[in-house]
Protein backbone atom coordinates (compact mmCIF):
# COMPACT_ATOMS: atom_id res chain seq x y z
CA UNK A 1 0.00 0.00 0.00
CA UNK A 2 2.76 2.44 0.93
CA UNK A 3 4.67 1.59 -2.24
CA UNK A 4 1.58 2.15 -4.39
CA UNK A 5 0.92 5.44 -2.63
CA UNK A 6 4.45 6.53 -3.44
CA UNK A 7 3.95 5.66 -7.12
CA UNK A 8 0.61 7.50 -7.26
CA UNK A 9 2.28 10.55 -5.78
CA UNK A 10 4.76 10.48 -8.64
CA UNK A 11 7.84 8.78 -7.22
CA UNK A 12 9.40 5.34 -7.39
CA UNK A 13 8.37 2.77 -4.82
CA UNK A 14 11.88 1.32 -4.76
CA UNK A 15 13.79 4.57 -4.26
CA UNK A 16 16.13 4.90 -1.31
CA UNK A 17 15.42 7.03 1.74
CA UNK A 18 12.29 7.87 3.70
CA UNK A 19 8.99 8.11 1.91
CA UNK A 20 6.64 11.01 2.47
CA UNK A 21 5.50 10.80 6.07
CA UNK A 22 1.91 11.63 5.21
CA UNK A 23 1.78 8.86 2.58
CA UNK A 24 3.14 6.32 5.07
CA UNK A 25 0.61 7.32 7.72
CA UNK A 26 -2.42 7.34 5.40
CA UNK A 27 -1.53 4.01 3.73
CA UNK A 28 -0.93 2.16 6.98
CA UNK A 29 -3.21 -0.83 7.65
CA UNK A 30 -4.43 -1.82 11.10
CA UNK A 31 -5.70 -5.29 12.02
CA UNK A 32 -9.09 -4.80 13.68
CA UNK A 33 -10.44 -8.37 13.65
CA UNK A 34 -9.41 -11.99 13.31
CA UNK A 35 -11.52 -15.08 12.63
CA UNK A 36 -10.18 -18.65 12.87
CA UNK A 37 -10.74 -21.46 10.41
CA UNK A 38 -9.70 -20.13 7.03
CA UNK A 39 -7.79 -17.33 8.76
CA UNK A 40 -9.85 -14.21 8.03
CA UNK A 41 -8.14 -10.95 8.96
CA UNK A 42 -10.07 -7.66 9.01
CA UNK A 43 -7.95 -4.59 8.35
CA UNK A 44 -8.70 -0.88 8.12
CA UNK A 45 -6.89 2.09 6.66
CA UNK A 46 -5.74 4.96 8.78
CA UNK A 47 -8.39 7.65 9.22
CA UNK A 48 -7.72 10.65 6.94
CA UNK A 49 -7.29 13.96 8.78
CA UNK A 50 -10.30 16.21 9.26
CA UNK A 51 -8.57 18.99 7.35
CA UNK A 52 -7.50 17.38 4.09
CA UNK A 53 -3.91 17.81 3.00
CA UNK A 54 -2.40 17.15 -0.41
CA UNK A 55 -2.52 13.41 0.30
CA UNK A 56 -5.95 13.30 1.95
CA UNK A 57 -7.46 10.21 0.33
CA UNK A 58 -4.23 8.56 -0.81
CA UNK A 59 -4.86 5.53 1.43
CA UNK A 60 -8.21 4.77 -0.18
CA UNK A 61 -6.86 5.50 -3.66
CA UNK A 62 -3.90 3.18 -3.04
CA UNK A 63 -6.26 0.41 -1.95
CA UNK A 64 -8.32 0.84 -5.12
CA UNK A 65 -5.17 0.84 -7.25
CA UNK A 66 -3.91 -2.31 -5.51
CA UNK A 67 -7.10 -4.34 -6.01
CA UNK A 68 -7.87 -3.07 -9.52
CA UNK A 69 -4.25 -3.56 -10.54
CA UNK A 70 -4.09 -7.16 -9.36
CA UNK A 71 -7.38 -7.89 -11.13
CA UNK A 72 -6.07 -6.44 -14.40
CA UNK A 73 -2.77 -8.33 -14.19
CA UNK A 74 -4.63 -11.57 -13.52
CA UNK A 75 -7.27 -11.25 -16.25
CA UNK A 76 -5.70 -9.14 -19.00
CA UNK A 77 -2.80 -9.84 -21.40
CA UNK A 78 -0.25 -7.58 -19.70
CA UNK A 79 3.16 -8.73 -20.94
CA UNK A 80 5.59 -5.86 -20.29
CA UNK A 81 6.38 -3.46 -17.46
CA UNK A 82 5.22 -0.60 -19.69
CA UNK A 83 1.68 -2.04 -19.54
CA UNK A 84 1.37 -2.39 -15.75
CA UNK A 85 -1.68 -0.75 -14.13
CA UNK A 86 -1.69 2.68 -12.51
CA UNK A 87 0.11 2.66 -9.18
CA UNK A 88 2.33 -0.31 -10.07
CA UNK A 89 6.05 -0.35 -10.82
CA UNK A 90 8.82 -2.99 -10.41
CA UNK A 91 9.04 -2.28 -6.68
CA UNK A 92 5.31 -2.90 -6.19
CA UNK A 93 5.49 -6.07 -8.30
CA UNK A 94 8.39 -7.34 -6.18
CA UNK A 95 6.36 -6.78 -3.02
CA UNK A 96 3.37 -8.63 -4.49
CA UNK A 97 5.65 -11.51 -5.50
CA UNK A 98 7.01 -11.62 -1.94
CA UNK A 99 3.42 -11.86 -0.69
CA UNK A 100 3.06 -14.95 -2.87
CA UNK A 101 5.50 -16.87 -0.69
CA UNK A 102 2.61 -17.84 1.57
CA UNK A 103 1.48 -20.11 -1.29
CA UNK A 104 4.60 -22.23 -0.66
CA UNK A 105 3.48 -23.03 2.88
CA UNK A 106 0.16 -24.83 2.55
CA UNK A 107 -1.95 -21.78 1.59
CA UNK A 108 -3.84 -22.23 -1.69
CA UNK A 109 -5.07 -18.67 -2.15
CA UNK A 110 -5.57 -15.29 -0.47
CA UNK A 111 -8.79 -13.35 -1.19
CA UNK A 112 -8.99 -9.58 -0.74
CA UNK A 113 -12.64 -8.67 -0.08
CA UNK A 114 -13.36 -4.91 0.19
CA UNK A 115 -16.10 -4.13 2.72
CA UNK A 116 -16.71 -0.39 2.78
CA UNK A 117 -15.19 0.67 -0.54
CA UNK A 118 -17.67 1.08 -3.38
CA UNK A 119 -17.22 -0.35 -6.90
CA UNK A 120 -14.39 -2.71 -5.96
CA UNK A 121 -14.53 -6.40 -6.79
CA UNK A 122 -12.82 -9.02 -4.62
CA UNK A 123 -9.46 -10.29 -5.89
CA UNK A 124 -8.00 -13.75 -5.35
CA UNK A 125 -4.22 -14.06 -5.15
CA UNK A 126 -3.34 -17.58 -6.32
CA UNK A 127 -0.57 -19.37 -8.22
CA UNK A 128 -1.89 -18.17 -11.57
CA UNK A 129 -1.62 -14.53 -10.48
CA UNK A 130 1.80 -15.11 -8.95
CA UNK A 131 3.06 -16.60 -12.22
CA UNK A 132 1.82 -13.51 -14.10
CA UNK A 133 3.69 -11.28 -11.63
CA UNK A 134 6.87 -13.32 -11.93
CA UNK A 135 6.61 -13.22 -15.71
CA UNK A 136 6.49 -9.41 -15.64
CA UNK A 137 9.57 -9.38 -13.41
CA UNK A 138 11.40 -11.78 -15.70
CA UNK A 139 11.63 -14.45 -12.99
CA UNK A 140 11.15 -18.21 -13.45
CA UNK A 141 7.47 -19.05 -13.59
CA UNK A 142 7.72 -22.10 -11.35
CA UNK A 143 9.71 -21.49 -8.18
CA UNK A 144 8.62 -23.06 -4.94
CA UNK A 145 9.86 -25.30 -2.14
CA UNK A 146 9.63 -28.98 -3.00
CA UNK A 147 10.75 -32.35 -1.69
CA UNK A 148 12.58 -34.71 -4.04
CA UNK A 149 13.88 -38.25 -3.55
CA UNK A 150 16.57 -39.70 -5.79
CA UNK A 151 20.18 -40.74 -6.18
CA UNK A 152 22.85 -38.06 -5.70
CA UNK A 153 25.54 -38.17 -8.37
CA UNK A 154 28.24 -36.10 -10.10
CA UNK A 155 29.38 -33.78 -7.31
CA UNK A 156 31.13 -30.66 -8.61
CA UNK A 157 33.05 -28.10 -6.57
CA UNK A 158 34.52 -26.10 -9.46
CA UNK A 159 31.42 -23.96 -10.15
CA UNK A 160 30.18 -23.66 -6.60
CA UNK A 161 28.95 -26.56 -4.52
CA UNK A 162 26.80 -28.52 -6.98
CA UNK A 163 25.58 -32.04 -7.65
CA UNK A 164 22.99 -33.86 -9.71
CA UNK A 165 20.01 -35.72 -8.36
CA UNK A 166 18.34 -38.45 -10.43
CA UNK A 167 14.75 -39.30 -9.53
CA UNK A 168 13.40 -42.81 -10.08
CA UNK A 169 11.56 -41.69 -13.23
CA UNK A 170 14.77 -40.32 -14.76
CA UNK A 171 14.13 -36.64 -13.95
CA UNK A 172 17.45 -34.88 -13.36
CA UNK A 173 18.02 -31.88 -11.04
CA UNK A 174 21.03 -29.63 -10.68
CA UNK A 175 21.38 -29.23 -6.91
CA UNK A 176 22.96 -26.05 -5.53
CA UNK A 177 24.21 -26.75 -2.01
CA UNK A 178 25.05 -24.40 0.83
CA UNK A 179 28.51 -24.32 2.47
CA UNK A 180 27.13 -26.05 5.57
CA UNK A 181 26.29 -29.11 3.41
CA UNK A 182 29.95 -29.68 2.51
CA UNK A 183 30.68 -32.17 5.29
CA UNK A 184 27.57 -34.24 4.47
CA UNK A 185 28.20 -34.71 0.76
CA UNK A 186 31.00 -37.34 0.84
CA UNK A 187 28.82 -39.66 2.93
CA UNK A 188 25.69 -39.35 0.78
CA UNK A 189 27.28 -39.36 -2.67
CA UNK A 190 25.89 -42.19 -4.85
CA UNK A 191 23.18 -42.84 -2.27
CA UNK A 192 19.42 -42.40 -2.20
CA UNK A 193 18.62 -39.10 -0.51
CA UNK A 194 15.70 -36.80 0.26
CA UNK A 195 16.32 -33.19 -0.74
CA UNK A 196 14.18 -30.22 0.29
CA UNK A 197 14.72 -26.92 -1.46
CA UNK A 198 13.43 -24.26 -3.82
CA UNK A 199 12.81 -25.58 -7.33
CA UNK A 200 13.47 -23.33 -10.31
CA UNK A 201 12.03 -24.54 -13.60
CA UNK A 202 12.51 -22.50 -16.77
CA UNK A 203 11.71 -23.45 -20.38
CA UNK A 204 14.61 -25.13 -22.21
CA UNK A 205 16.87 -24.98 -19.16
CA UNK A 206 18.10 -27.54 -16.66
CA UNK A 207 15.93 -28.00 -13.58
CA UNK A 208 17.58 -26.36 -10.56
CA UNK A 209 17.08 -27.14 -6.88
CA UNK A 210 18.45 -24.65 -4.34
CA UNK A 211 18.95 -27.06 -1.46
CA UNK A 212 17.74 -26.20 2.04
CA UNK A 213 18.24 -29.62 3.65
CA UNK A 214 19.38 -33.09 2.59
CA UNK A 215 19.27 -36.46 4.35
CA UNK A 216 20.28 -39.98 3.37
CA UNK A 217 17.41 -42.45 3.12
CA UNK A 218 19.52 -45.58 2.81
CA UNK A 219 20.35 -45.59 6.52
CA UNK A 220 16.66 -45.32 7.40
CA UNK A 221 15.83 -48.18 5.02
CA UNK A 222 18.62 -50.35 6.40
CA UNK A 223 17.66 -49.76 10.03
CA UNK A 224 13.92 -50.15 9.47
CA UNK A 225 13.99 -53.15 7.11
CA UNK A 226 17.14 -55.14 7.78
CA UNK A 227 17.94 -54.29 11.39
CA UNK A 228 21.39 -55.10 12.71
CA UNK A 229 22.01 -57.72 10.00
CA UNK A 230 22.75 -54.97 7.46
CA UNK A 231 25.53 -53.55 9.61
CA UNK A 232 27.38 -56.89 9.52
CA UNK A 233 27.32 -57.16 5.72
CA UNK A 234 30.52 -56.03 3.98
CA UNK A 235 29.87 -53.05 1.71
CA UNK A 236 30.97 -54.82 -1.48
CA UNK A 237 29.24 -58.16 -0.74
CA UNK A 238 27.03 -59.36 -3.60
CA UNK A 239 24.17 -61.54 -2.35
CA UNK A 240 22.17 -63.96 -4.46
CA UNK A 241 18.53 -63.23 -5.21
CA UNK A 242 17.46 -65.94 -2.75
CA UNK A 243 19.71 -64.51 0.00
CA UNK A 244 18.32 -61.01 -0.53
CA UNK A 245 14.75 -62.32 -0.44
CA UNK A 246 15.41 -64.18 2.81
CA UNK A 247 17.11 -61.17 4.36
CA UNK A 248 14.19 -58.91 3.46
CA UNK A 249 11.51 -61.43 4.42
CA UNK A 250 9.98 -61.70 0.95
CA UNK A 251 9.83 -64.23 -1.88
CA UNK A 252 11.66 -63.60 -5.16
CA UNK A 253 9.49 -62.97 -8.22
CA UNK A 254 9.09 -65.94 -10.56
CA UNK A 255 8.19 -64.06 -13.73
CA UNK A 256 7.74 -60.61 -15.27
CA UNK A 257 3.97 -60.61 -14.66
CA UNK A 258 4.54 -60.64 -10.89
CA UNK A 259 6.79 -57.61 -11.21
CA UNK A 260 4.31 -55.79 -13.47
CA UNK A 261 1.51 -56.33 -10.96
CA UNK A 262 3.51 -54.45 -8.32
CA UNK A 263 4.97 -51.76 -10.59
CA UNK A 264 3.74 -48.19 -9.79
CA UNK A 265 1.24 -47.14 -12.43
CA UNK A 266 2.77 -43.65 -12.73
CA UNK A 267 6.26 -44.99 -13.55
CA UNK A 268 7.34 -46.16 -16.99
CA UNK A 269 9.42 -49.36 -16.55
CA UNK A 270 11.19 -48.76 -19.86
CA UNK A 271 12.34 -45.32 -18.75
CA UNK A 272 13.45 -46.73 -15.41
CA UNK A 273 15.47 -49.48 -17.11
CA UNK A 274 17.03 -46.99 -19.53
CA UNK A 275 18.02 -44.79 -16.58
CA UNK A 276 19.64 -47.75 -14.76
CA UNK A 277 21.57 -48.84 -17.85
CA UNK A 278 22.76 -45.29 -18.51
CA UNK A 279 23.88 -44.96 -14.89
CA UNK A 280 25.82 -48.25 -15.04
CA UNK A 281 27.48 -47.26 -18.30
CA UNK A 282 28.58 -43.92 -16.82
CA UNK A 283 29.99 -45.69 -13.77
CA UNK A 284 31.98 -48.12 -15.90
CA UNK A 285 33.40 -45.19 -17.85
CA UNK A 286 34.53 -43.49 -14.64
CA UNK A 287 36.11 -46.74 -13.44
CA UNK A 288 38.02 -47.18 -16.72
CA UNK A 289 39.33 -43.61 -16.56
CA UNK A 290 40.58 -44.16 -13.02
CA UNK A 291 42.24 -47.49 -13.83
Amino acid sequence: MKRIGQVLYGGSSARQGRKKKEIEELCELFVVGWKPGSAIAEVELAEPPAQMSLFGYIGEESLKAFLNGLLRIKDEPIDTLQMVPTGFDPGVLQTCDFLGRVLDHGVDLVTFQPVRVDALAPVTFDRHLREKLRGLLGKPLDQRQVEKVGRLEVLDGHRGLQGRLWEADGTKWLCIFKPEHLELLPDIWLRTVKVIGEAVIEPNKERVLNVVSIVSLEEEIAEGTLGGEAERLPFWTSLTLEELAELQGVQPADDVDQISALWPVDDDPDRMLAHILEERSARRGIAREGA
